[in-house]
């Protein structure tokens, strides 16, 4: 009976310890806000793989994510409302923010090329056959704007000269819109373009191959947090590159991972899209790519107050 005794003792000891360790645990779990600004597998991948790999829990950081499917003018205004920590956005809302005075920085890329396609109306061949036509973009002053027009406009074409731009809305209203007709040409994404494709639409144009200096999103935190929490940023940075890295060695797993956390979308379609944009995922930017991209959107300064690479040294020398 003693025995008996001393054995339930010495079980219940070790489950409170157990438990007791397990709090201590999640407590030590520093929570971040993190905001998305659109819901394509490119930009939510990386996220769901580190969430499902535990790569977030191993660097001591509980993520919780939030999509808003909108401009990064509205990123920005979520990060210095303190309504996120750090927000995921594509680089011209953001750099055009900083450029009038957002304390915002840019602290690690998160996709080093533009993820999207010009896809055109059936009949259209190559992007000159947009001269005197109309091009749908999300909306005026969004990042698909800048790219498109600059894309174009290193392609000999300028917008209201030679063609004319639309705010078409978001993905499913601009495909609607091309296959209305009331539009010749949208950008789609990876995830995006291989139904329309599928279906006989020509792709004019691979933007990212048009502006390969350019980065297409990039991660973003507000200057205040960044500076109160510069260890709980290098953590999520280093979560990310591993997660990217596991995309690129592994890419079945990672579909697999996705699947698990219900990213929305077909499997099959995501596995195509991967192939296209999988090697553009990586948390290193360069600041040559920064000077770049001030210079594709006209905004004069010093690089450094767009960009803060002091997160990503200390993340690499801690991998």
């Amino acid at each position: 009976m003693k025995n008996r005794k001393l054995k339930t003792h010495i079980v219940l000891s070790f489950l409170f310890l157990f438990f007791c360790a397990a709090r201590i645990e999640a407590a030590e779990l520093r929570e971040i806000t993190l905001g998305l600004v659109s819901p394509n597998w490119s930009t939510q991948l990386p996220i769901a793989v580190a969430q499902q790999a535990g790569f977030f829990k191993e660097e001591g950081v509980q993520v919780h994510s939030v999509t808003i499917a909108s401009g990064g003018t509205l990123m920005v205004a979520i990060l210095t409302s303190g309504h996120a920590d750090l927000v995921i956005s594509g680089v011209a809302a953001i750099m055009r923010a900083i450029a009038r005075g957002a304390p915002v920085v840019v602290i690690s890329g998160v996709q080093t090329k533009i993820d999207y396609a010009l896809i055109g109306a059936k009949g259209l061949a190559r992007v000159g056959d947009l001269r005197g036509k109309k091009v749908g973009v999300t909306s005026i002053g969004s990042f698909s704007e800048f790219a498109v027009m600059e894309s174009l406009r290193r392609s000999g074409l300028i917008k209201d000269k030679d063609y004319t731009l639309l705010a078409a809305g978001g993905t499913v209203l601009r495909i609607g819109a091309l296959k209305a007709g009331k539009v010749d040409a949208i950008p789609l994404s990876s995830s995006e373009r291989v139904a329309v494709e599928a279906e006989g639409f020509p792709v004019l144009q691979e933007v990212g191959a048009v502006l390969s200096e350019i980065p297409s999103s990039v991660l973003v935190a507000a200057k205040k947090f960044a500076a109160k929490e510069p260890e709980t940023v290098v953590r999520f940075i280093r979560a990310l590159s591993k997660s990217m890295r596991l995309i690129k060695s592994d890419k079945e797993k990672a579909i697999q991972l996705a699947i698990a956390a219900k990213l929305k979308g077909n499997a099959d379609t995501q596995r195509k899209a991967l192939d296209y944009y999988a090697d553009d995922l990586n948390v290193e930017i360069e600041k040559e790519s920064i000077v770049a991209l001030l210079k594709a959107l006209e905004i004069k300064g010093d690089p450094n107050d767009f960009f803060d690479r002091s997160y990503l040294v200390r993340a690499a020398a801690n991998r």
